[in-house]
């Protein structure tokens, strides 16, 4: 049985690119889910979409992580927790018959997935349940 492929949409696209600037502009080598989930949001808001400012997000993302010292050397790269998240929108997408995922998805996943750090969600002053209804209903709801 093959799987028909998955594409993302330019959102969700961007939302990966997005967390990869984050992580270089804090100098972090790895992305995380909350890095992840506030690049979704971002990318979400610059639509008028609900949800955090971008600002808020970045803020609660320096929370967690903090900012490195020292200018990176290396590449960016994908965590673990936030390549489950990703696989998590993959098949969440799947089983609801979708051929894309999008910003909403990624974040949607990334909140599900429960490798969002609870301190994150702290600092942003928002809870998982928050976030989840300012996404509205969608897949996996």
């Amino acid at each position: 049985m093959s799987e028909e492929p998955l594409s993302l949409d330019v959102g969700a696209a961007r939302a990966l690119r997005e967390a990869q600037a984050l992580c270089y502009r804090h100098r972090v080598a790895i992305v995380t889910p909350e890095h992840l989930l506030a690049a979704a949001f971002a990318v979400l808001a610059r639509s008028a979409a609900p949800g955090p400012e971008p600002a808020a997000l970045e803020a609660a993302v320096i929370a967690v992580h903090g900012t490195g010292a020292d200018p990176l050397d290396r590449d960016i790269v994908f965590g673990p927790g936030a390549r489950e998240c990703i696989s998590l929108a993959a098949r969440t997408a799947r089983e609801t018959g979708a051929a894309t995922i999008t910003a909403a998805d990624l974040a949607r996943a990334t909140i599900r997935s429960g490798e969002v750090s609870p301190a994150f969600f702290a600092a942003l002053g928002r809870s998982r349940q928050e976030l989840l209804a300012a996404l509205g209903g969608a897949p996996g709801n």
